[in-house]
């Protein structure tokens, strides 16, 4: 018996010692990176408020599940900083919430690649972002769209504009708008006006089908300087929130209405209702937002030019002091390179922002971290480069044509949008100052 009994100890060990043998060696511990701890937080601080669901990003970054599939091109679009896209060079004023990141964190992302983007200990993972709206900033306080879908013929340059009653029944003070395009691919850019009159009606009225024709501007001139848009977009912008003391005004009994350029390509347009919500100031402000715009419609780029340039000014001297708030350039397809430059008394230049690389898809209206005071005297200058060659690989023409100012896509424009404050204005204590040398858009 206790034989049988060794035997049958030694035959279980060693079973267990097969068994054992045949178990894949444990895991070693992840070292570098991980998704989990140190990658996520990069895409949260970075990437996210783009590459979240529903929004205007290709995939999203959320989740580890998200970004895996997608490791090797985030890499290759994080190490040539084509990712994020962030056009401003740095030394050229200092803009709030810059979508940079520094070269530690490029060399974090690459490290993970190349170590197979691991995924990590999900117990390192922060709190998520939330997205809970498909608005960036948060569900807004009010949405304005065109009552019916729109859809354009499917060729040509269309611009149709739509007439939305606000029903306020008292002024509203607008912190931050965001513009949601019905159909992204056939969008070409949105503004926002507003009408205290209703003539926007009566034109609505004239027109067949939803909305009316309008080329350049609304078809209506506002009667209120101070309120007469709310801004707008372009492909690539993202909504920014304002200053605290500082707004737009939104009248009551006033329209909003959305001028929509249409330009197809490709494939055929989808019906398209674009929205415009609309964020209000949660305090009074002090300050009203007015947009100088810096633009030159006189120019013909000539074909095969790779480096044509364009200049504008506002023409005269700043003759009340104010403070720089935001800028927003805007050039079409030839568009290269834009500078603008401040020149304060004293021949003093002051640079506001600088694109050397420009692109069309990623426009952008951006908020300097400190407003810059521009005192009286103050001369504002804008310098464009185009590239007209058929090098440039989003030439429209080939070959390459003659190209002046227009509103098509195919045409070019050369404009900055200034957004100041005026240092004599202060609403609260009801103290007004001279805009009337404002140029009207």
């Amino acid at each position: 018996m206790k034989k049988v009994a060794l035997v049958a100890i030694l035959f279980v060990a060693f079973v267990a010692a097969r068994r054992h043998a045949s178990l894949p060696p444990a895991a070693p511990p992840v070292s570098g990176p991980t998704f989990s701890n140190e990658i996520v937080r990069i895409f949260a601080d970075k990437c996210q408020s783009c590459h979240h669901p529903r929004d205007i990003a290709p995939f999203s970054l959320m989740t580890y599940a998200d970004a895996a599939p997608h490791a090797l091109d985030i890499k290759l679009m994080t190490k040539t900083r084509q990712m994020p896209p962030w056009k401003p060079v740095d030394g050229c004023s200092v803009f709030a919430e810059p979508r940079v990141l520094s070269q530690s964190e490029i060399d974090l992302i690459g490290q993970w690649v190349e170590n197979g983007a691991p995924e990590g200990n999900r117990g390192d993972l922060p709190p998520p972002r939330l997205f809970d709206s498909n608005w960036t900033l948060g569900q807004p306080d009010a949405v304005f769209s065109n009552p019916e879908p729109y859809t354009p013929a499917p060729s040509g340059d269309i611009y149709r504009c739509f007439t939305i009653p606000t029903q306020l029944t008292s002024d509203k003070y607008v912190a931050a708008v965001d513009v949601h395009p019905g159909d992204r691919n056939t969008v070409h850019h949105v503004i926002a006006f507003i009408d205290t009159t209703g003539e926007s009606a009566k034109l609505d009225d004239d027109d067949p089908g939803p909305g009316y024709t309008c080329f350049g501007d609304a078809g209506f001139t506002p009667t209120d300087a101070s309120a007469a848009t709310l801004g707008g977009w372009a492909p690539g912008a993202r909504p920014l929130m304002l200053p605290d003391g500082v707004a737009m005004k939104l009248p009551a009994n006033s329209r909003v209405v959305l001028q929509v350029h249409y330009h197809p390509h490709g494939s055929a347009p989808a019906p398209d209702k674009t929205e415009i919500g609309v964020y209000y100031a949660k305090t009074p402000p002090s300050k009203l937002l007015r947009i100088v715009p810096l633009i030159n419609q006189n120019f013909t780029i000539p074909p095969g030019n790779a480096n044509y340039r364009v200049t504008a000014s506002l023409g005269i001297a700043l003759p009340v002091p104010v403070h720089l708030v935001l800028i927003a350039p805007h050039m079409h397809l030839l568009g290269r390179k834009m500078t603008v430059t401040a020149t304060l008394p004293g021949d003093v230049n002051q640079c506001l922002i600088n694109i050397n690389d420009w692109d069309f898809n990623w426009q952008g209206q951006y908020r300097y971290a400190q407003s810059l005071a521009l005192p009286v005297g103050t001369k504002l200058n804008l310098e464009a480069f185009y590239d007209n060659s058929p090098n440039n690989p989003r030439n429209p023409n080939d070959p390459p044509k003659a190209v002046s100012w227009g509103e098509r896509t195919t045409d070019e424009m050369c404009i900055a949008f200034l957004g100041v404050t005026l240092d004599g204005e202060n609403l609260i204590l009801g103290k007004t100052a001279d805009a009337s040398w404002i140029p009207a858009r």
